[in-house]
């Protein structure tokens, strides 16, 4: 580890650019300044720690860079309160170099310090700490629906391991019913009875919190942040209000995408392309943008279909020559070109009008 001691001036006066490669214990900071690097070293993962770096920089103009992961924003929320201007980038944004498949958090300390003075590096839009927050609720309960579905596979293996076979259709699956079935059967060993009766628990537990997280949902929804957006997204066919506000509290403010295609590549919802010369071929779509609002989309349109003839139109050609699953992801696309529109321009969807974009 690097340090600096007593009141050593590693710059001062000066425009410096610090790149940061952040983890849990320790995160690994390089200073540039004017081209040359002032400052390669570790420190202990911690706020305080990283002040003391930058007070040896003495009436600089500070600028920081660290990459977005599972270590949020809280940093970014510390160093934007102290004045330091601070990025947070994509990974899958930051330029590499072919053939250079060496990677270490001094390597990318150094590139992101480097990419930074060079204004070279892109950044993630940072929500509110609100907006946060509120994001967090509903990702929440996609996390609770996801585990309760993943409980739901465990018990139908266990019956099918077992050679037991539901008396009930698939779309009384789950009902009340249908529980009280699986409480009520009976086996020769209180341990398989045991095992599964856990299972059940488990699942009834997340279904209440399921529902717990749908009424938080709701609440929010009448908040003013939220009340007439969520009116005016719910009035396009096959969304919801907890779909809608999965939308609202992922997306946030629109107006930061500048143009239709702009918010269809965040989505990944723009077909990747390798151009050479003549030849142009365009493949699947990127996946790289929100996954969590892309499902929804994928989901909302196939509902959206059934009930705009526009729209189902439009999916029946694309269906004929590009096949049904490449056909659902452009109406998803066509969708939430729509939700900007409706966003932006501050009027409910009409059924069955071409998709336009906003002005």
């Amino acid at each position: 580890m690097k340090v600096l001691r007593g009141n050593k001036v590693l710059a001062s006066g000066k425009d410096v650019y610090l790149g940061i490669d952040v983890h849990k214990e320790n995160w690994h900071v390089t200073v540039r300044m004017e081209g040359e690097e002032i400052f390669n070293g570790h420190i202990p993962g911690n706020y305080q720690v990283l002040k003391k770096l930058l007070a040896h920089l003495e009436d600089c103009k500070i600028h920081v860079a660290y990459e977005a992961g599972p270590f949020g924003f809280w940093l970014y929320d510390e160093l934007i309160n102290d004045g330091i201007e601070t990025i947070v980038v994509p990974p899958s944004l930051i330029p590499t170099e072919s053939g250079n498949r060496v990677k270490t958090d001094k390597r990318d300390s150094r590139k992101l310090a480097r990419l930074l003075e060079s204004n070279m590096l892109k950044r993630v839009h940072v929500l509110t700490e609100e907006e946060r927050v509120h994001r967090e609720l509903l990702r929440t309960r996609r996390q609770l629906v996801k585990h309760r579905g993943s409980v739901a596979r465990q018990i139908k293996s266990k019956l099918l391991f077992h050679g037991i076979s539901s008396p009930f259709p698939n779309h009384h699956s789950w009902s009340r019913k249908y529980i009280a079935w699986l409480r009520a059967l009976a086996f020769q060993s209180e341990y398989f009875k045991d095992s599964l009766d856990v299972l059940i628990d488990l699942y009834e537990h997340l279904t209440r919190q399921i529902i717990r997280m749908n009424r938080k949902i709701v609440v929010l929804s009448r908040t003013d942040k939220y009340a007439h957006r969520i009116k005016l997204i719910r009035s396009i066919p096959g969304i919801g209000l907890l779909t809608g506000m999965e939308i609202l509290v992922e997306l946030q403010d629109v107006k930061r995408f500048k143009t239709p295609e702009e918010l269809a590549s965040y989505m990944g919802l723009t077909p990747s392309e390798y151009s050479t010369g003549e030849y142009v071929h365009q493949g699947r779509i990127t996946r790289c943008g929100n996954r969590r609002v892309r499902s929804a989309l994928v989901e909302s349109s196939w509902i959206l279909i059934t009930k705009d003839p526009y729209m189902r139109c439009k999916y029946m050609k694309l269906k004929s020559s590009k096949g049904s699953k490449k056909a659902i992801i452009a109406i998803a696309r066509m969708l939430i070109i729509r939700i900007r529109s409706v966003l932006l321009n501050n009027t409910p969807y009409v059924i069955g009008t071409p998709v336009l974009h906003a002005a």
